[in-house]
């Protein structure tokens, strides 16, 4: 299995607890990894036949954008379930850096990964 992956993703959200956190837009960090079978892609040298990184990274920042979240945790999964059922992937890493969201931290986020490799 191959990996695709998309690193230091800028994704702007409505995203907190906290009644200040929904009233603004933070910018949290996405890397992606996603499964595939690049051999076809390589022999037919047509983007029919690959993960169009594009799309999905279109596809994340829309979702992201367009939704609030309370919790990291929600955005993540969501975002893996998105993937997973919209584009030719049948495994997906996520991890989400919401940077300093507590003081005297220098980076705060999760990492999950759904599906089969």
């Amino acid at each position: 299995m191959d990996t695709i992956y998309i690193n230091g993703l800028k994704c702007a959200c409505t995203i907190g607890v906290w009644e200040w956190e929904r009233a603004i837009t933070q910018t949290l960090t996405l890397d992606i990894e996603l499964a595939t079978n690049a051999a076809k892609a390589a022999e037919n040298d047509n983007i029919k036949d690959a993960l169009d990184y594009q799309a999905i990274t279109e596809r994340v920042l829309d979702y992201a954008k367009n939704n609030t979240f309370e919790l990291i945790e929600t955005l993540a999964e969501r975002l893996a379930a998105v993937i997973l059922g919209e584009f030719e992937t049948p495994w997906v890493r996520i991890k989400l850096d919401k940077g300093q969201a507590v003081q005297s931290v220098k980076n705060i986020g999760i990492v999950i990964e759904r599906g089969q490799r």
